[in-house]
C-alpha cells in the first residue's frame, strides 16, 4: 500500500486540489492525506475538495489538522511527524510526502519514485532543477554545511537535501518515528534533519530526477524567508558532532537532463529590495557580535552598516563565515538570527551579482564547484584563508 501525503498551511487552494487529484488517480496509491498546519480557511477548502476526489475516484482522501509534537516554532515538521505516526500505525508500505505548492506536480513524480522502489530502493529522493537565484537556502546553507560535517559520505552529495519529495518504506518511517532528532523538530528544519536522518539508517537510496524542475511560487525580497533561513541553519548545525552516514550504503541516481530553457530564465527573488535590507535595522547587540567575526570578514561585514556592499563575500570567505556560524550561532537569540540571515543576504547577492549573468550553466557549475571546494576543505575554520578569491 503506498500513502501520499502533503503537508499544507496557505498554499493557493486550486494548487493543492489539482496535486490531491494527481495522487489520488494514480493506480500504485491507496490513499492520500492533506495535513493542515493549523484551522481555518485552508482546511476547509482543502476538505471540501478532498470529499469530492474521494467520492470520485472511490478511494480514501482525508484532510486533518497537524498534532503539536514537537519542541520548536508550530510547522511543516508537525506534519509530516503526525503523517509518520498515523501511516506507520497503519502499516503502510510506503510513504510519499510532496510539498503542497508544486504547480507542475503529475504521475512522472510518483512513477519515478515507486519505480526506484521496485527495484528494492527504500529512500527515494526527488531532485530537479531550479532557477540559477532560487535554492539559495541550499545552495548558501545546507549542502555546504553538509560537506564541512560529513565529507566523503553521501550527504554532500544529495541534490535537494532540504527538497520535500520523497517516497520512505515502512521500515524507514518506522525507524524515523522514533528518532529524537526527527521527532522533535517542528518547523522548517525537518527536511535537513530528515535528510541526515534517513542516510544515517545506510538503507539503499535513489534519486530520481524531474526533469522539468519544481515550479512553485517564487519570492519578492529574501525577507519573506527568513525564518526559513534560520530554521534550516540550526538544524544543519544542530547535525554536528553526530555520527557520518555508513559509508557502504547503496546510493544511485538518474544522470542529469537538460535543463527546461525557460526554467533558466526565472528570478528567483527581487533584487532590488532585498539590497536594501543589508544596511536597515542594525541593532547593537547584532553590531556586537559581528565584531566577533574572523579576521578576514569583520571590517566588509561592518562596513555595510553605511554602504550596502556584498560583493567581498566569495566563496572562501562565506566558507570561513558559515563555519563560524556552524560553531556559535544561538536558535532564538534575536542579535544572532539577525546577524545570520544578513551574512546570508551578503553571500546571496554576491553571488547573484558576479556569476548568475554568466548564464546559467556557469553559474549552476560555479555552485557545483563550492559544494567539492567546501567538502575538500573540511577543516577547523582557522584554517580557512580568508584572503583566497575562492578559486572563483
Amino acid at each position: 500500500m503506498s500513502l501520499v501525503v502533503f503537508p499544507f498551511k496557505s498554499e493557493d487552494p486550486d494548487v493543492v486540489g489539482s496535486n490531491l487529484e494527481v495522487a489520488i488517480s494514480h493506480d500504485r496509491v491507496s490513499e492520500v492525506w492533506g495535513v493542515a498546519a493549523e484551522d481555518g480557511a485552508p482546511l476547509e477548502t482543502t476538505a471540501g475538495t478532498a470529499d469530492r476526489l474521494s467520492s470520485e475516484y472511490g478511494k480514501p482522501l482525508s484532510v486533518f489538522s497537524q498534532n503539536r509534537l514537537g519542541l520548536y516554532r508550530p510547522g511543516k515538521g508537525d506534519g509530516m511527524n503526525t503523517a509518520l505516526q498515523k501511516a506507520t500505525a497503519r502499516g503502510f508500505d510506503r510513504i510519499h510526502f510532496y510539498d503542497a505548492d508544486i504547480t507542475n506536480f503529475d504521475r512522472g513524480w510518483i512513477d519515478g519514485a515507486e519505480a526506484a522502489a521496485d527495484r528494492g530502493y527504500e529512500i527515494v529522493r526527488h531532485r530537479f532543477p531550479r532557477a540559477a537565484t532560487d535554492a539559495m537556502i541550499t545552495w548558501m546553507v545546507t549542502r555546504p554545511a553538509l560537506a564541512m560535517l560529513f565529507p566523503g559520505t553521501v550527504l554532500p552529495r544529495l541534490g535537494q537535501p532540504l527538497g520535500g519529495e520523497l517516497l520512505i518504506s515502512g521500515n524507514v518511517a518506522r525507524a524515523l518515528t522514533s528518532d529524537e532528532l526527527v521527532r522533535t523538530r517542528s518547523d522548517w528544519g525537518i527536511d535537513t534533519v530528515m535528510t541526515y536522518a534517513t542516510a544515517a539508517l545506510g538503507a539503499p537510496t535513489y534519486e530520481h530526477n524531474v526533469s522539468s524542475g519544481k515550479r512553485h511560487a517564487l519570492y519578492g525580497s529574501l525577507d519573506e524567508i527568513r525564518a526559513m533561513v534560520i530554521e534550516c541553519l540550526d538544524a544543519v548545525r544542530s547535525l554536528s558532532g553526530r555520527a557520518a552516514p555508513p559509508d557502504n550504503a547503496t546510493f544511485e541516481a538518474d544522470p542529469p537532463a537538460p535543463v527546461p530553457d525557460e526554467l533558466k530564465d526565472v528570478v528567483g527573488y527581487d533584487i532590488e529590495s532585498t539590497m536594501a535590507l543589508l544596511s536597515r535595522g542594525w541593532a547593537d547587540g547584532e553590531m556586537a557580535l559581528a565584531r566577533q567575526l574572523p579576521a578576514g570578514v569583520v571590517g566588509d561585514v561592518i562596513r555595510t552598516t553605511s554602504e550596502p556592499e556584498h560583493d567581498f563575500m566569495d566563496a572562501d570567505r562565506w566558507g570561513t563565515v558559515l563555519r563560524w556560524l556552524l560553531d556559535n550561532f544561538e536558535m532564538d537569540n534575536g542579535a544572532w538570527e539577525a546577524l545570520a540571515f544578513r551574512l546570508w543576504l551578503i553571500r546571496v547577492l554576491a553571488y547573484t551579482s558576479q556569476h548568475v549573468p554568466a548564464g546559467y550553466d556557469a553559474a549552476i557549475e560555479y555552485l557545483e564547484g563550492t559544494i567539492r571546494r567546501y567538502e575538500q576543505m573540511s577543516l577547523p575554520a582557522a584554517t580557512w584563508s580568508a584572503e583566497s578569491d575562492g578559486s572563483e
